[in-house]
């Protein structure tokens, strides 16, 4: 790396990352409301999942991520990417933190958050409106990862494309923040309220997804 190339990563972590960390932790405490216990998919550095366990009162955070990371705040179990090495209900709530773009079959890893979820799924992601906002999306995940090396599929939602995710995944969502303020001034011009959101998903009553089930 770059003289260069380290101070453009030392001032993105200073003016993006740092207070990204504590909105993103609050928006998604607010979804999960008290909480004995946490598990953070994507994990990181661990420092989102931290702070929403101060924030909720979690006294057990566990974090799992498919590329370990040196000096995270907390362990980081390695995972594949889809299926977490949990039984059902092993944590109260599950965070899912900017990563559901990430993952290859993001339904497939949204039914296995639930399924280790006792309670509820805290989601972090974005949403897209048409072809420039995708292409702002894109960019941002780019400048976002490109120091942890982190894949960017730029898989990004339509509000209606995220329900069908939530329901084709067993969920349903009880829960939004939208828009959602992460960035500051300038880099909100780009970045976008209406781009971020948080929301509650929890796992549909066994009855409710039978009825879903047939209506198909």
């Amino acid at each position: 790396m770059t003289v260069l190339e380290r101070a453009l990563f030392s001032l993105h972590h200073r003016l993006v990352h740092v207070p990204r960390v504590g909105r993103v932790a609050r928006a998604l405490a607010a979804q999960v409301g008290p909480a004995a216990s946490l598990l953070d998919v994507g994990a990181g550095d661990g420092t989102v999942a931290l702070e929403v366990a101060r924030l909720v009162g979690a006294l057990r955070v566990v974090g799992v991520d498919v590329k370990a990371r040196p000096g995270t705040a907390l362990p980081v179990i390695g995972y594949d990417g889809e299926r977490l090495p949990f039984p059902d209900a092993a944590f109260e709530a599950v965070l899912l933190s900017d990563v559901l773009h990430h993952a290859a079959r993001p339904g497939a890893l949204l039914a296995e958050a639930l399924r280790v979820a006792s309670r509820v799924v805290a989601l972090k992601d974005h949403f897209r409106f048409g072809p420039v906002s995708e292409r702002v999306l894109l960019w941002m995940d780019l400048a976002g990862n490109a120091a942890p090396g982190v894949e960017v599929r730029g898989t990004y939602f339509t509000p209606g494309e995220l329900v069908a995710l939530v329901r084709g995944a067993g969920g349903r969502i009880t829960g939004l923040e939208w828009p959602l303020r992460i960035h500051d001034l300038p880099f909100r011009l780009v970045t976008q309220d209406r781009l971020q959101f948080a929301a509650r998903i929890e796992r549909l009553a066994a009855g409710i997804a039978g009825a879903a089930g047939d209506a198909r």
